[in-house]
């Protein structure tokens, strides 16, 4: 048995996407998941199991055929039918193997398209009561061809071997005229022909698709995964520089003269700059909500021709009051998913206007707020919308941007939209505190 395992994909340079379709250079090599796509090549060997399936059901069917039409062909016409089952056979073990073989299918269009050919010199004279046991296993042909090369070449394949077993029953082979007519049999098969080729193109191309989601998923996963694993490493690079860094000021700030003053003054003002960035980074210092506008405005700059921007309460507690505050990792939390939200809204909605309103109140107090207040944006545009169910798939922005930014500092998202009624993204902190 075959074992195919995918190779490791080094998390260094770029994600490489692994291609759906059969590399027609290889056709006739044995395919592994490195050719096919993962659902591709599941759902290939699957197919050779079908189609296997189907033949061995004609087979059968052909087997009384047969035994009418001994007489009318040459014994070594059975050749054919022996090696259609054997093909059979060969489709089923690789299908069980899980090993795709492109060529196997192949063959058996190949063994059809040689029984009819070659039912002119098989034929020993006579009336026949129906049609040759051979025509049956014509679309089973068609099936293995659009699978294993294209639907073009199935196409063409079905064109030319109905123009030969048209002309050779037209002027060779004569069958009761109590059996349908040669027309009637032919026009049924092609269509029948059609049919099934039209089915292995839409599988086919749901399969890919399905491909294409998951590759692309998995390459944004892997990139977030190394743009996390770099963040890391450069954070702790900053550390090792920073404390190699103060380390020569406070020796040089041990001499006198100017110089040591100098030097002892930038040595203190990066200990405050550490200390602050310590207190955001775990989540001491708190924003301002006024200030938390203002430092939106400035985030909404680039668009500030089309964002018409509106404050529905400017008090969020009553004039007296002291003003209320988050913590400034949920101030710059929020202020990404807007600007996020805002950058969609100009890059897909197709208008030139985004509404842009804030608003909050007082909701009962939590851990993560324990003021007791609310805040909620709605970022909202006319524009030419889009499907819900693409959030997981198209709109990796969203997803990423914006819904996992707010829910990282205990918010909540809300989206509406649909093609052609514009979209509305509702973004609430802290999560639940309308409920």
């Amino acid at each position: 048995m075959n074992k195919h395992v995918a190779p490791r994909s080094s998390r260094s340079g770029t994600y490489r996407k692994v291609p759906t379709r059969l590399r027609r250079k290889k056709f006739l090599a044995t395919t592994s998941p490195q050719e096919l796509g993962l659902n591709s090549y599941r759902a290939y060997w699957l197919w050779m199991i079908g189609i296997a399936i189907l033949a061995v059901s004609l087979f059968v069917e052909a087997l009384p055929i047969l035994q009418q039409q001994q007489a009318a062909f040459a014994p070594w016409y059975t050749v054919f039918l022996a090696a259609i089952l054997v093909i059979s056979a060969l489709l089923v073990v690789f299908g069980i193997m899980h090993s795709a073989q492109p060529w196997i299918l192949l063959t058996l269009a190949a063994v059809v398209g040689l029984g009819v050919l070659t039912m002119p010199l098989a034929w020993k004279g006579g009336v026949l009561l129906q049609y040759p046991w051979i025509s049956g296993f014509i679309i089973v042909s068609l099936i293995s061809i659009a699978l294993a090369w294209s639907p073009w070449a199935a196409l063409v394949y079905q064109l030319c071997i109905e123009l030969a077993y048209g002309l050779i029953m037209a002027q060779l082979i004569p069958v009761d005229s109590r059996s349908e007519s040669l027309g009637t049999v032919m026009f049924l098969r092609i269509c029948y022909g059609l049919v099934s080729i039209l089915v292995v193109v839409i599988s086919k191309r749901a399969v890919e698709n399905l491909d294409q989601d998951y590759t692309e998923a998995l390459s944004q996963e892997l990139a977030l995964t190394r743009s996390r694993s770099e963040t890391a490493d450069q954070e702790r690079m900053d550390r090792l520089i920073h404390d190699n860094v103060m380390a020569a000021l406070l020796d040089a700030s041990r001499a006198e003269g100017p110089l040591a003053k100098r030097t002892r003054e930038l040595a203190s003002r990066a200990l405050e700059v550490l200390d602050d960035e310590n207190d955001r980074l775990s989540g001491k210092t708190t924003t301002m909500v006024h200030v938390l506008m203002d430092e939106l405005m400035e985030s909404l700059s680039p668009w500030r021709s089309r964002v018409r921007f509106s404050n529905l309460r400017s008090h969020i507690r009553p004039v007296g009051e002291p003003r209320v505050f988050v913590p400034t990792f949920v101030a710059q939390g929020l202020t990404q998913a807007i600007t996020e939200a805002v950058s969609n809204s100009a890059r897909h909605s197709g208008t030139e206007v985004t509404y842009v309103s804030m608003d909050g109140g007082q909701c009962p107090p939590t851990p993560i707020n324990p003021e007791g207040f609310y805040l909620r944006f709605t970022i909202r545009d006319e524009g030419r919308g889009f499907a819900l169910h693409d959030v997981d798939t198209q709109r990796l922005g969203v997803r990423v941007s914006i819904v996992e930014n707010i829910e990282t500092v205990g918010g909540d998202v809300e989206l509406r939209s649909s093609p052609g009624r514009g979209t509305a993204v509702i973004l609430t902190w802290p999560k639940d505190a309308l409920s």
